[in-house]
């Protein structure tokens, strides 16, 4: 009698640790989670120092990105687009000379930080709902070459922007990060 209730007593252990386990998994840290504010409020300081650099004819195209939002019912982006946007603009925008030869001090690094926390914690399988918007946008920048990669530098402070309401859904309404 002793031993059964040895043996139960060390199987239901064993089963709370299986799904302790298990739980302990699933509370994996999100991307709101991952991405500092200071990281965010860094990024956009450098952009805006970064965007006062650039000629004042990049800013003569129409828009490049598309109209997206972060809690409206239409057209809504999440982390999966935003990985996908920041994959976009380092191989067609932030590697062109043109741009590199603007960037500020260490910006290159806090750029493959943002982009290694989204490929961190953005783990799908399934393609962005957006993604064919997302390559149009990719191909536009890619056949305007420097005056698209250009234009594209001075509408990075909006992906900032989607990436700061993604991670504080109550200052979905201001204009800047703190």
């Amino acid at each position: 009698m002793f031993l059964l209730f040895i043996k139960t007593w060390a199987v239901a252990a064993l089963l709370g640790l299986v799904a302790g386990g298990t739980d302990a998994a699933q509370r994996r840290p999100t991307c709101p989670q991952e991405i500092p504010a200071g990281l965010i409020r860094d990024l956009w300081s450098r952009t805006q120092l970064l965007i006062s650099r650039l000629p004042k004819d990049a800013n003569v195209l129409r828009r490049l990105l598309p109209k997206f939002c972060t809690d409206c019912p239409e057209r809504v982006i999440g982390w999966l687009d935003m990985k996908e946007l920041m994959d976009v603009y380092q191989r067609r925008v932030f590697s062109r000379r043109v741009v590199q030869k603007l960037l500020p001090p260490h910006y290159s690094e806090l750029l493959y930080r943002i982009q290694h926390t989204l490929q961190h914690c953005v783990s799908s399988s399934k393609s962005s709902e957006w993604l064919k918007i997302i390559k149009k946008l990719e191909r536009k920048i890619q056949k305007r070459r420097d005056e698209g990669a250009l234009k594209a530098v001075g509408e990075f402070i909006f992906i900032l922007r989607w990436i700061d309401e993604l991670t504080t859904p109550t200052r979905a309404s201001s204009s800047s990060p703190p």
